[in-house]
């Protein structure tokens, strides 16, 4: 959705630009906009470990485990830093007024489509983890899995249910009036 071009009161027009004023129908973010600023919070964290991992650090790594003897982690990793930023940028187009200049279904696309990512990548191992909690394990957690089940796993589910509700609440707060 693109900010409306009609006039209306307290529109500021900047030159070659639309005017600055959100669509009359669209509402403040209120309270709501933290599930937004939460994700974009969720996206840097995530950004900033890949890149400390990228230069060589471990810690939020299995003991013993390093990127830079392992090739296709390490361009994992340096492809993830842009595409965290990115959806840090996106997080905030929900709730910023900067963001009513880019199509609502692109944002809506890209909002759902980040939850749809991050919960279908945890929702595996969200199984394996009330396995866990629940004591009706064979085998111990060790190591890699370990780490994996219990740390990396649920960060993600948690960036997927941040997205879902910043999408949510960016969906209902700028659906159209319709008459």
């Amino acid at each position: 959705m693109t900010a409306s071009t009609a006039e209306r009161p307290g529109d500021v027009k900047a030159p070659g630009r639309i005017f600055t004023t959100p669509p009359a129908h669209v509402k403040d973010p209120g309270a709501e906009k933290w599930w937004a600023y939460t994700a974009a919070l969720w996206m840097l964290i995530f950004a900033g470990f890949h890149a400390y991992w990228a230069l060589g650090g471990t810690f939020g790594l299995p003991p013993g485990e390093t990127l830079r003897d392992n090739l296709p982690l390490f361009i994992i990793d340096i492809i993830a830093i842009p595409m965290n930023l990115g959806g840090a940028a996106l997080a905030l187009a929900l709730v910023q007024r900067w963001g009513l200049h880019i199509r609502r279904f692109w944002l809506l696309l890209g909002g759902w489509g980040c939850a749809a990512l991050m919960v279908v990548h945890a929702l595996p191992a969200m199984v394996g983890l009330a396995e866990f909690w629940l004591d009706m394990r064979d085998t111990p957690l060790e190591g890699l899995e370990r780490f994996s089940l219990l740390v990396y796993e649920p960060f993600w589910m948690l960036g997927g249910v941040l997205f879902a509700f910043a999408s949510w609440y960016y969906q209902r707060r700028t659906r159209p009036v319709t008459s």
